[in-house]
């Protein structure tokens, strides 16, 4: 007989316990939040541009981050305010490389990476 299961019993997940923890993680906003948000990427000094960003759920950004192509990772996040795709995975590869680090840095920064994600969290409540 094992030590860690005296009883030889299936496991039981406690539902009460299970539906508290889903609430507990979706009021501390651990799921991707189907809302886009906007931010802003400066072109050149002076020249900014407004977008949206949709927050991709884990196993999508694995996903892309494992192919390792950043205009696949720009296409899927930068949107406009309906959360439709604004350029094709084409487009994005064609953008010159400052302006592609900018908006890989803002999809990062709404997928949870770097500094500046601690400070979009607190932002939007999530810190």
């Amino acid at each position: 007989m094992s030590k860690t299961n005296e009883t030889n019993s299936p496991a039981v997940i406690d539902t009460s316990v299970t539906k508290s923890l889903l609430h507990t993680f979706q009021d501390m906003g651990m799921f991707a939040s189907p809302d886009v948000r906007p931010d802003t990427i400066e072109l050149s000094p002076g020249v900014t541009a407004d977008f949206y960003v949709r927050e991709l759920p884990d196993a999508e950004f694995r996903k892309l981050w494992a192919d390792g192509d950043r205009a696949k990772l720009i296409a899927a996040t930068i949107c406009d305010a309906d959360g439709k795709p604004i350029m094709s995975v084409e487009d994005a590869a064609r953008l010159k490389p400052p302006v592609a680090v900018s908006f890989q840095s803002v999809a990062l920064k709404h997928a949870g990476f770097g500094d500046k994600a601690s400070a979009e969290s607190e932002k939007v409540g999530n810190a």
